[in-house]
């Protein structure tokens, strides 16, 4: 018998082995709602905030009030649908 078959070893599996260990567990995706308008409310926004913005989900329809975000670059970056993500942690939804 050849020494490099997995047979000729005791104990050994066809199986090959787990060559990284533990692998954590992926976080739950998460569907984000993106900008639909965005504007300026004419008041005074809270420190640090530029702009306001409302959001929908495509997925859902889900649409959030007016939030005030720090720019532009965070608008686009969206945020959490609220529908969405509180279905996907109690259910496998589509």
């Amino acid at each position: 018998m050849d020494r490099h078959t997995p047979s000729s070893q005791p104990g050994a599996s066809s199986r090959q082995a787990d060559l990284f260990g533990y692998r954590k567990p992926r976080t739950p995706r998460r569907y984000l709602a993106h900008m639909s308008d965005v504007g300026d409310h004419g008041c005074i926004y809270e420190p640090g905030n530029t702009c306001v913005a409302l959001f929908s989900c495509a997925r859902c329809g889900w649409e959030s009030g007016w939030l005030e975000r720090r720019n532009k670059t965070h608008v686009l970056q969206g945020v959490p649908c609220m529908k969405c993500n509180d279905q996907a942690k109690g259910s496998l939804a589509d």
